[in-house]
């Protein structure tokens, strides 16, 4: 997945990276997957308006820790967490939007305002993935970038 050559972090490590928000300011964040809750068939169906697209799926749902630790505050809307991926086998989930996707503790990019240098947020992405993967990885990049991946 890594095209640097680099092994894949491990759950809870971090990668640190500037980011340019759609605000324009570019803080330095660190960005550590915690874990990847694998769901059931099941709620796979509930997540999607015709169950047929959830035919083979669970839901996976990646855990990811930011934390700004320098720069320009982020006033409202942070985007960072939208680039945060589910591959299993090496192909990328599709991507649960709402907030039929967003479990209980994860905070809603939309509702953080003043994200400030030392301030931390748990942003959620849930994607369907083949019910039979054998690999999972978290993936974040921003368009251009080097990867950041966590093996499960």
């Amino acid at each position: 997945m890594r095209s640097d050559g680099e092994p894949p972090l491990r759950p809870g490590q971090s990668g640190t990276r500037a980011f340019k928000e759609d605000t324009g300011v570019e803080p330095t964040y660190r960005i550590a997957a915690q874990k990847v809750d694998i769901g059931t068939a099941a709620e796979a169906k509930t997540l999607v308006s015709d169950p047929a697209d959830a035919e083979g799926k669970v839901p996976a749902v990646a855990y990811v820790q930011y934390t700004h630790l320098r720069g320009a505050t982020v006033k409202e809307y942070p985007r960072v967490g939208d680039y945060a991926e589910v591959y299993a086998d090496g192909r990328r989930g599709a991507k649960v939007t709402g907030a039929a996707g967003r479990p209980k503790g994860c905070a809603d990019p939309d509702e953080i305002e003043n994200w400030r240098s030392g301030q931390s947020h748990l942003l959620c992405a849930t994607f369907l993935i083949p019910a039979r993967a054998r690999s999972v990885e978290v993936m974040w990049t921003e368009i251009g970038g080097e990867p950041f991946v966590w093996t499960f």
